[in-house]
């Protein structure tokens, strides 16, 4: 099913965050006011971006490995498009964009080395406003905890020095509050960084422990061996 919206409504991060775990290949394309671009995407990897003047010729050619023949794009050079086409782009919050999977079809399982996508998600992390980190991080009290394989994930993302304090306070018993207070940064960073880390799934929200309530038929049946006992 094609993934389609708008920029105001739906932010980059949430974008790649679906890309990124669902490990999705297609095509997503982003039409802003100024250009139209069409980012390649493999196993959840963005390794290809290109201008485009006519949406229709993204869909014309099926085949990755002639259009970048075509193109005369080395394979190694594939992840510099993404710095020029993508990076600098990710503050924009006007546009429209559509994600078709499963469209493109990749030869080969070596493209190069691709620019992290954990570090793209972080990247546009910094740059979302505050009314899009409220959707995720609007309890103070909220409480997240390190998820199994974060040390994977971060040595991709390259975090900042503020990401990397803010995640080193995640401990599973600090609150949003706590951390914003502990980290002596202000709220909005903080709350970027955490935002972010969830995407990546580097943190989870810690579940709340449910309190068993007792049992209605072992309480009653403790009271019938007292009430024997007193015979």
């Amino acid at each position: 099913m094609a993934l389609t919206g708008d920029l105001k409504t739906f932010n980059f991060v949430d974008i790649f965050q679906i890309i990124f775990k669902d490990r999705k290949s297609g095509i997503l394309l982003v039409e802003w006011a100024d250009i139209t671009v069409a980012y390649y995407v493999k196993d959840g990897q963005i390794i290809f971006a290109r201008p485009v003047d006519r949406v229709f010729r993204v869909y014309a050619e099926r085949d990755f490995d002639l259009l970048i023949e075509k193109l005369r794009i080395p394979k190694e050079n594939l992840s510099k498009t993404i710095e020029r086409f993508l990076i600098n782009r990710l503050n924009i919050k006007e546009g429209v964009f559509s994600f078709t999977p499963g469209f493109v079809k990749y030869a080969s399982d070596n493209y190069g080395e691709p620019f992290p996508i954990e570090k793209i998600i972080m990247i546009a992390s910094r740059s979302l406003l505050p009314e899009e980190v409220e959707r995720k991080i609007s309890d103070e009290m909220l409480i997240f905890e390190l998820a199994e394989n974060a040390q994977e994930i971060i040595s991709k993302a390259e975090l900042t020095p503020e990401e990397q304090k803010v995640l080193s306070l995640v401990n599973g018993e600090r609150t949003v509050s706590d951390i914003r207070r502990d980290s002596g940064l202000d709220s909005l960073t903080v709350d970027r960084a955490l935002y972010g880390l969830l995407a990546l799934g580097v943190i989870k929200r810690k579940k709340k422990e449910k309190k068993q309530k007792p049992s209605i038929a072992l309480d009653l049946l403790m009271k019938i061996i007292e009430r024997i006992k007193e015979l």
